[in-house]
């Protein structure tokens, strides 16, 4: 048993690394849960994770949002300091939506979107988030609608049940081989994880 630290933005991530590292092996197990407080609190935690990862597998994931690119980000958090091998810090180009569009075929048959309507290159899309919340909007049944689009007159960009409803979709019909395909970013988080679990 390959026990593993896991360091993630909010609630969605979580569900694509518990997905992800199930995919890898079975064997791994997801011992501590760090985040769930966006991006800024995940760099304040970087020193401590770097100290975690001497002893125990960490895996942190984060959006690359606007950023140039992940070398770019991972360098400006770490300072420009090597980072420890078994401190897996991977980037969702740009969002962790892009990975869940990634998988054309399946969000096509969950979300009542056609096919066309999705980008081949989700990578390429700047504010991937913003194309689902639009996608949901014309296409979904009233379901999924109410889940994740925000109600009138809130603040709020997303709905109350977002990460929930997004989540559902990752664990009933997501598939990582799919979006592997069509997401770079993804394909090298699964191939770095798959590393980590052979060398511990």
């Amino acid at each position: 048993m390959t026990l593993l630290y896991v360091a993630t933005e909010d609630a969605l991530s979580e569900s694509v690394v518990d997905c992800l590292v199930m995919k890898v092996n079975h064997d791994f197990l997801i011992s501590v849960r760090l985040g769930r407080r966006g991006n800024s609190y995940l760099r304040a935690k970087l020193p401590e994770l770097i100290k975690l990862a001497r002893n125990i597998p960490v895996l942190l994931l984060t959006d690359l949002d606007m950023i140039e690119c992940p070398s770019t980000l991972i360098s400006n958090w770490s300072g420009g300091n090597e980072l420890p091998n078994d401190l897996l810090f991977r980037v969702a180009v740009r969002e962790i939506e892009s990975w869940l569009l990634a998988d054309r075929n399946g969000f096509s048959d969950f979300f009542d979107v056609p096919l066309s309507q999705l980008p081949p290159n989700p990578e390429n899309i700047d504010d991937p988030k913003q194309l689902l919340l639009k996608l949901v909007r014309r296409y979904s049944n009233r379901e999924i609608k109410a889940a994740i689009l925000p109600e009138r007159g809130v603040r709020s960009k997303i709905g109350f049940g977002y990460n929930q409803m997004l989540g559902r979709f990752v664990e009933e019909q997501w598939s990582i081989d799919r979006a592997m395909t069509n997401s770079e970013s993804l394909a090298k988080a699964y191939q770095r994880l798959n590393e980590l679990h052979a060398r511990t």
